[in-house]
């Protein structure tokens, strides 16, 4: 279907009242809701049925006169990719135009490096493409880490894995034939809360992710807020000390060194090592053995009560603290919801922060929830770019 820019913007429209309406509109009501004559309203709809992007449903009585036939988007015929990379991992969701997941699909990079990052995530978009061909939509929606040009796909910079100017979306394009829509993966992950997770039915609530790296997305209204074409939402390097240690963005006293995971893991390697008291700690077990401990056993010690566990999870809870205080106070909310890998293996870190902020702040009647468990929201968030 070879299209200008006028037709476009009409089935961008329509696609619009389909998705956005509370009931599924006819013909005559799209025609009404966009100010387009039935003749043309009607042959816009031909063209998106025959493209298989919608589909008309049995009529369905309403009152008197001839009922018309309730439209919606395509459950079966065409499907999108998405893509959200966590750590060190693709995760890759095919879906209907619904956003229904068809099939989920798991990517590990064995050893992270950009080009690694890069041909993983190419190589299982083409082994989606072999299967779904041309029911797929040529075009992929992916949840980056960074800081993002959302008009280019570049990635312009993600401060914790040290990375700069890297086309993404370019060498995706070249390599697969499919455009892409990029957004920072916290914020993909946000779209995915408000279409199938805790954000549902709520038009005006924040989205915090949480891992190595920090992202927020915020919902006004019911939309994911844009102002720049670079960047919103981003909390990493806000100043919550201003005597703290440096970032690597080169500011003293940002959130990112100081309660993001590699923080919460130095500082308990740090302590193990140096403090013999905390020797029989489930902890100092763990890393008397391996030498190492991972956030899930940090977390989970903490919810099952240890001491150092909890102190040490409060250390990066804190600062989080006073970030959520301050958008609450700027923003609002109806709802904070709480993701990325601290959040989702940390219930009693997203509990510690939900007391503290509704103490600190005095503001109980907005709920801070954890995320969704699903590693393959993000995903489903992304493939919303493109459906």
């Amino acid at each position: 279907m070879s299209v200008n820019d006028l037709e476009l913007k009409t089935f961008k429209a329509i696609i619009e009242c389909i998705e956005e309406g509370s009931e599924k509109p006819s013909r005559a009501a799209i025609a009404k809701e966009l100010g387009l004559s039935r003749t043309t309203a009607s042959n816009y709809v031909n063209k998106l049925i025959s493209s298989d992007i919608l589909e008309e449903l049995d009529s369905e009585s309403q009152g008197r006169g001839r009922p018309g036939k309730p439209l919606t988007l395509s459950s079966s015929k065409r499907y999108a990719i998405g893509a959200f990379f966590d750590e060190s991992d693709w995760y890759l969701s095919v879906v209907n135009l619904q956003g229904n997941p068809i099939e989920n699909l798991h990517y590990p990079i064995e050893r992270m490096t950009i080009d690694s990052f890069i041909q993983v995530l190419i190589g299982g978009i083409q082994e989606i493409q072999k299967k779904y061909g041309s029911q797929l939509l040529p075009a992929i929606g992916i949840g980056s880490p960074g800081v993002i040009d959302r008009k280019t796909g570049t990635i312009i910079k993600a401060v914790d894995l040290g990375w700069r100017d890297i086309p993404l979306g370019r060498i995706v394009l070249q390599q697969t034939g499919f455009s892409c829509y990029i957004l920072n993966r916290y914020r993909a992950t946000g779209l995915g809360e408000a279409h199938h997770g805790q954000g549902q039915g709520v038009k005006d609530f924040i989205f915090i992710g949480i891992g190595t790296g920090m992202g927020s997305a915020i919902f006004i209204d019911g939309k994911l807020m844009f102002t720049t074409n670079i960047h919103t939402g981003g909390i990493g390097h806000i100043i919550v000390d201003p005597h703290g240690p440096y970032c690597s963005c080169g500011r003293k006293g940002c959130a990112l060194p100081l309660a993001s995971t590699d923080a919460l893991i130095a500082n308990v390697l740090k302590s193990l090592k140096e403090n013999p008291s905390l020797a029989y700690t489930p902890l100092a077990q763990r890393y008397s053995t391996e030498k190492t401990v991972t956030l899930q056993e940090i977390m989970q010690a903490a919810e099952d009560g240890d001491a150092f566990a909890r102190q040490s999870v409060h250390t990066v809870a804190d600062p989080m603290c006073q970030i959520i205080g301050h958008l609450i106070t700027i923003i609002n909310p109806k709802k904070i919801v709480l993701g990325g890998p601290m959040a989702t293996t940390g219930t009693y870190y997203v509990n510690y922060i939900k007391e503290k902020v509704t103490n600190d702040y005095l503001t109980p009647e907005i709920p801070i929830v954890q995320g969704s468990m699903d590693v393959y929201t993000g995903a489903r968030g992304a493939a919303s770019l493109v459906t």
